[in-house]
């Protein structure tokens, strides 16, 4: 079984940071100090866990933190931070002050990653597992790209509520723009080739003109 992957945001060349070299031992580590970049490398490589250390960066880190938040509401996330009265504005799992030892943070992280594990969603007739981004649909298994995960991650845990074509814009293409949504479009083509197996069950993403799609499910 492969190395568990963890993404630290922050800097690695100050001397505190004594927790590096044993996050490089244990798991596959991901390091950038770019807030941007951050989620550019949560979309394409998935860990299981971030280490927003904006501490290290002299920085709050409330921003990048409420971003990962709200783009990956179920992954967990470490904030380690300089003031402790910032814990109360943190939208992370947990909330760490310095010094951090390597100890201390690996446990966090075991523990993180362990409760994490297969999380099931279970919605109607489909069923899917989060982290492995498998759906279960009339007792058939198929495996999703990341995009397709995402967005039927999305529908699942809002079952028979409109999601406006911005929020998906927004959750999963990281934009507001919506002048050229095409490849919302197709996505969504896709997502109900999935859910209705080719047309084998009867729809159950509905399109509400002029809003978004609503997974309709009993």
């Amino acid at each position: 079984m492969g190395r568990e992957t963890v993404l630290l945001i922050g800097r690695t060349d100050t001397k505190d940071e004594n927790y590096v070299d044993t996050l490089k031992k244990r798991y596959q580590l991901l390091v950038t100090s770019s807030g941007k970049q951050a989620l550019e490398l949560v979309k394409t490589h998935q860990p299981g866990v971030i280490v927003l250390d904006a501490a290290s960066m002299r920085t709050p880190g409330d921003r990048i933190c409420r971003q990962l938040r709200e783009y990956f509401p179920t992954l967990p996330i470490v904030h380690i931070h300089n003031s402790p009265d910032n814990e109360i504005n943190s939208p992370a799992d947990v909330f760490f002050t310095p010094p951090v030892t390597s100890r201390k943070l690996t446990n966090c992280l075991t523990r993180l990653l362990k409760s994490k594990g297969d999380e099931i969603i279970h919605c109607g007739p489909f069923a899917m597992n989060v982290p492995r981004r498998v759906l279960m649909v009339h007792g058939h298994e198929k495996q999703l790209t990341p995009k397709l995960a995402l967005l039927i991650e999305l529908f699942l845990r809002h079952p028979n509520q409109v999601i406006p074509r911005k929020q998906l814009m927004e959750t999963i293409w990281q934009t507001d723009y919506l002048g050229d949504t095409r490849t919302l479009d197709v996505h969504i083509r896709w997502v109900r080739q999935v859910l209705e197996n080719a047309g084998e069950y009867p729809r159950c993403l509905n399109t509400v003109r002029g809003i978004g799609y609503r997974l309709d499910v009993q």
